[in-house]
């Protein structure tokens, strides 16, 4: 993860006004530390109403996907999001379910090079 953290905080940073209700968008580092903050605890982050929707969906479809109806999918459109976005957001949740499932069932171990996310390199 720490070798994408510039791309990460490019991306934080790109969709800042949709991530986030009325607040600036801050330095590199209050990005580095908005960004630990959602992947610790997203939902005592600062995020706004549709990211927050995205979020429980997407932690719906990563712990208990049987359990999704369509009420999640209208949920998400009453958000704002379109059928293509809901589409795409599904595909890539799902996808890095999977994934991370492979690589836990063949005991891919990280690489050993690179430090946790969040330490310095």
């Amino acid at each position: 993860m720490q070798a994408h953290a510039h791309d990460l905080r490019s991306e934080v940073a790109d969709g800042w006004s949709t991530l986030v209700d009325a607040r600036p968008c801050p330095d590199a580092a209050g990005l580095d530390a908005f960004t630990h903050q959602v992947a610790r605890d997203w939902r005592g982050a600062p995020l706004s109403a549709q990211t927050r929707r995205l979020l429980e969906f997407a932690e719906k479809v990563t712990a208990t996907p049987a359990a999704c109806r369509q009420d999640d999918v209208r949920a998400l459109r009453a958000a704002g999001f379109s059928d293509a976005a809901i589409h795409d957001a599904t595909q890539v949740i799902s996808y890095f379910n999977y994934i991370n499932r492979v690589a836990d069932a063949l005991g891919v171990a990280p690489e050993a090079d690179l430090p946790r996310w969040g330490e310095p390199l």
